[in-house]
């Protein structure tokens, strides 16, 4: 069965659409920021009540100008700068050749076609 509805009631309904989807996206965000506080804050109150000095759940620390120490979890993680950026500007360049070879195949099926 087909309901035909006029313009101003399928834009009614796309903005009635667009508002869930933006309170679903800011609901997501409200809960994911109280989780990671519920584990900061349970996470210090437990090491103050133990008297234990291990690594925190989540803890960042610049050593110096180029290396990061990262907690998560208890693991220990330490982050170059420089090789990360490296990483960076390639996986760039991976992707633009990508979408270049991407371009080059597509107008080769169009021509084909």
């Amino acid at each position: 069965m087909v309901i035909k509805m006029s313009r101003i009631e399928r834009k009614k309904l796309q903005k009635k659409d667009k508002n869930k989807t933006g309170r679903k996206l800011i609901c997501m965000l409200f809960i994911f920021f109280l989780l990671i506080n519920g584990i900061l804050i349970v996470d210090h109150s437990f090491r103050v009540m133990m008297m234990i000095e291990e690594p925190k759940a989540f803890e960042h620390k610049k050593i110096n100008e180029q290396v990061h120490k990262i907690c998560f979890c208890g693991e220990i993680f330490y982050v170059d700068e420089q090789k990360l950026h490296s990483m960076y500007v390639a996986v760039k360049n991976e992707t633009k050749d990508f979408v270049e070879i991407l371009k080059e195949k597509k107008e080769v099926i169009c021509k084909e076609w």
